[in-house]
Formats: structure tokens, sequence, C-alpha cells
């Protein structure tokens, strides 16, 4: 069991680690055909990889920022289960508005249900 969890949660690690430097590589791409089409001259060209290289770099360092409820405004539930419930919720910085569900982490460990949880977060996320 737990060498399958292991194997599982590396897999999922350098899978996902191997998508997200695809997908860089294509927005680049992209990016070098739009100014392709544009004809843009070589200093604008440098000018807007730096911005690009800018841009991917700030949402690399958000994606590896870790959110907590303190980020969030509690809204109203939404539904509730066997392990939490759900909330609407409003992010305080931006305003944005999500589903958020809260787990009792006690009652997991209790049942033993930790695989399905983390199973059901990788399909999630």
């Amino acid at each position: 069991e737990r060498v399958t969890v292991a194997k599982l949660t590396l897999e999922n690690f350098y899978s996902n680690l191997i998508l997200q430097h695809e997908e860089r590589e294509t927005r680049q791409k992209k990016l070098e055909v739009a100014m392709e089409k544009e004809g843009l001259a070589d200093e604008e060209k440098k000018l807007r990889r730096s911005q690009h290289a800018r841009k991917e770099t700030e949402f690399l360092r958000l994606k590896r920022t870790r959110l907590g409820l303190d980020d969030f405004e509690s809204l109203k539930v939404i539904g509730r289960g066997a392990f939490g419930e759900v909330r609407l919720v409003q992010k305080k910085d931006t305003g944005h508005i999500y589903a958020m569900k809260i787990f009792i982490k006690s009652d997991i460990l209790e049942k033993e249900q930790v695989a399905h949880i983390r199973a059901e977060r990788d399909i999630l996320v």
C-alpha cells in the first residue's frame, strides 16, 4: 500500500513537471510565431521575450505559493459530506469566487480513506 502510494506520488509529480515544461515551451513557440507574423524588429522581439520571461517567472512563483483558509472569505456553505463541507469562498486579494472543499482530517484518518481523498484531489487538480 505505502509503496504503491509513493510510486503514484512520484509518477504524478514527474508527469506534472514534464507537462508544465511542455506548456511553457508551447507558450514560447506561440510568442515566436506571433512575433514573426508581426514582422517585429530584433530589439522589439528581445523586449517581448524579456516581458514573456518575466510573466512566466511570476506565473511559476504564484503556482508555488501555498493557499490557506486565511486567504479566503467564506460566503456560504453549499454542501456537506462524509468528511467535511463545501463552501462558496471569495479570494481576498483578487475577489474571485471559488468552491472550497474543506476536509476534517481526523475523520479521514479514522476511516482510513486517505488514498481516496488523494485520488479525488489528483483528479480535481
